[in-house]
């Protein structure tokens, strides 16, 4: 994963605010002459450096997705080659600390972190040093130009380096690591910064050629059951061949790990976090895709793309529904409750969209789902829930069905952020009644033309870098044959997806929800208008996988496996055995993953299952706890 070290983990430069004043003779609040920078040199100066919050620097310290960053004893800047004064043990930990330099100084004012007697010459070391929790502060450099801003002087910079970060955990004592660059770019040694009457130009050469070693000491680094972050600062460049890392054991024995496998480029306002892995001497794993461990022993690792498991659950929130064979769920029951959070956590799902959800299923709340997926073993610390897109909407007169006059119908969505950054989210109404869906949808957001939304959010894979739309939404009941607020649900979704991808950003676009119908119509022979218009824009997951296991003749085995329907049906309890009402029921598998690529990028499943999770009630039936079931698929990000 590329990391943003910025608070809102939007992508942008990476600029730390330096204030700068003279030192000799007047106090910082006095002003300079613009002809004293011009004509001439100035005799010491002293230089407020601000670090923005997440910037990278001496002391990393995690909090959430950012990290927080602030000076340390013994930092030292230099101004065109002059040293400025250290930290003092009294600002150790600040945010902005007052440099102190003297000498004379002429513009262009060319500013260096760590401080050096050189004007214009990194020296990263060829050998790091294990930090708990951070980084090697020697490699931690930064260069900017001081600028006359008003009556002060501001300099912008930035990291001539980013940062790798991945995690090990097992049994071993680990000596080093040593990193090569595969298309041979330098970690280390000189490098000269181009310069011009300006000062920095950002651009730089020189570097040496060879392996960068990452030492942990006399006693090496012992490994443990629980993960071990590894920090290593180097150049913010292209890397053309992607990265190798041999991990070495004290008996000289060693992992490889290989980061980028098709390349990469680190940018100097990014830490890149890969997943963890189990250290295993003589084992090759690539780390770009998050592998097993059990993927191969020892060689080269087959290449893999980087991928991501998506999925979505329809709840059923509860509600009263009356009329012959339509008893609502109770979630008041604890194996309700036990049930439903299993399904979710059993999806092991990477992101993933949750449908009907009631007021009472917000966390806090009687029916509270995430503690209920919680407590089944989802990661009450690795995921982030995004709740808080309410759809209150009349229900009367649908179907046959009698409802409250109005119902709670949210969708909600949430993700491991140990996998994904969210860089962007929201949602629109879908319309039911228009032509014009775009303006329809748009006007939603005071006026709710529609009875359902689609929540969406803008999504970057950490560990590849890789961006995509995902999507959660909920369509209107299908009623058959039907040209009617179902089927306008399918073309306004069509627009926004267009809007997405025409207007904002062309990303491929991974959509989830149930939608309330399957491909064929009750008959089982007929097609479904509405799905021939959605998957006239859309490419079924489903769809995909059902050619793909085809072709390769195993298609009775997984069709078996997986199932061709959800549950939920006209004239149906909720206590029939799975198989034999969905199994060859087209019509009843409503519930989809869906997606369309870019022009650039794009999508591809491959694997396609359910989660099927279930209970025996008093009346010794075996129900489920939905009428949905969980539908998961791992899609690799290409």
């Amino acid at each position: 994963m590329k990391r943003n070290l910025i608070t809102n983990l939007m992508k942008a430069g990476l600029v730390a605010a330096v204030a700068l004043g003279v030192a000799a003779g007047c106090t910082k609040s006095e002003s300079f002459e613009e002809s004293d920078v011009e004509n001439g040199s100035v005799d010491g100066i002293v230089l407020r450096a601000s670090l923005p919050e997440g910037a990278t620097k001496t002391l990393l310290s995690e909090d959430g997705d950012v990290y927080k960053i602030l000076w340390q004893t013994g930092d030292r800047v230099s101004i065109n080659g002059n040293l400025s004064e250290a930290v003092a043990d009294s600002d150790n930990g600040k945010k902005a600390v007052d440099f102190t330099v003297n000498g004379s100084l002429s513009a262009p004012y060319k500013v260096l972190y760590p401080g050096t007697n050189s004007a214009n010459v990194i020296a990263l070391p060829a050998k790091q040093n294990y930090v708990v929790n951070s980084f090697d502060p020697r490699a931690a450099a930064s260069f900017g130009n001081a600028r006359k801003n008003g009556n002060d002087y501001v300099a912008s910079l930035t990291h001539f380096c980013g940062v790798i970060r991945f995690a090990l955990k097992g049994s071993a004592t680990l000596d080093r690591i040593e990193l090569n660059a595969l298309g041979g770019e330098k970690l280390y040694g000189n490098f000269t910064l181009a310069t011009n009457s300006e000062g920095f130009t950002g651009s730089f050469s020189g570097g040496t050629a060879g392996t960068l070693t990452y030492s942990f000491g006399q006693s090496g680094l012992e490994l443990s059951g629980t993960d071990t972050p590894i920090y290593i600062a180097i150049p913010a460049q292209a890397y053309s061949a992607g990265i190798e890392a041999l991990v070495y054991q004290e008996d000289g024995a060693f992992m490889r790990l290989k980061f980028w496998g098709s390349g990469s480029t680190l940018g100097a306002d990014d830490i890149v976090v890969f997943e963890s892995k189990t250290y295993a001497a003589g084992r090759t794993e690539n780390i770009l895709a998050i592998n097993t461990l059990t993927a191969e022993a020892g060689g080269d690792p087959t290449p893999s793309a980087a991928g991501i498991t998506v999925g979505v659950y329809n709840i059923k929130m509860q509600e009263n529904r009356t009329g012959t064979n339509n008893t609502y769920i109770d979630m008041s029951r604890t194996d309700v409750q036990a049930g439903l959070g299993s399904s979710i956590a059993g999806m092991g799902a990477d992101i993933f969209g949750i449908n009907e959800v009631g007021e009472d299923n917000m966390p806090g709340e009687t029916h509270d789902i995430k503690a209920w997926a919680i407590a089944q073993g989802l990661s009450s610390s690795n995921y982030t829930w995004k709740m808080d897109y309410p759809n209150k909407v009349s229900r009367s007169g649908i179907i046959s069905y009698s409802y409250s006059a109005e119902m709670y119908y949210a969708n909600v969505f949430a993700y491991n952020k140990n996998t994904i950054v969210v860089e962007d989210e929201g949602y629109v109404w879908l319309c039911n009644d228009e032509d014009d869906y775009w303006s329809s949808m748009k006007n939603a957001y005071e006026h709710s033309t529609g009875r359902h939304t689609a929540v969406w959010a803008k999504c970057r894979h950490k560990a590849s870098g890789k961006r995509f739309w995902f999507i959660v939404t909920h369509f209107d009941t299908y009623l058959g044959n039907d040209d009617g607020d179902n089927l306008h649900n399918v073309k306004s979704f069509k627009i926004f997806a267009q809007h997405l991808k025409n207007d904002v950003e062309d990303l491929p676009i991974i959509a989830v929800g149930d939608l309330n119908f399957g491909s064929k119509e009750e008959d089982k022979t007929t097609d479904c208008p509405n799905y021939l218009e959605l998957t006239s824009y859309w490419t079924d997951v489903y769809d995909t996988m059902y050619a793909a296991h085809s072709a390769a003749g195993d298609l009775n085995g997984w069709y078996y496996k997986t199932y061709n329907g959800t549950m939920t049906g006209t004239q149906h309890n909720y206590y029939y055995p799975f198989l034999s009402f969905t199994k060859n029921h087209p019509d009843r598998r409503l519930d989809h993953i869906i997606y369309k690529n870019s022009a650039s990028q794009s999508v591809t499943p491959t694997s396609y299952k359910t989660i099927r999770r279930t209970y025996v009630a008093e009346d010794d039936n075996t129900w489920c706890p939905s009428d949905h079931f969980a539908v998961v698929a791992y899609m690799t990000l290409d």
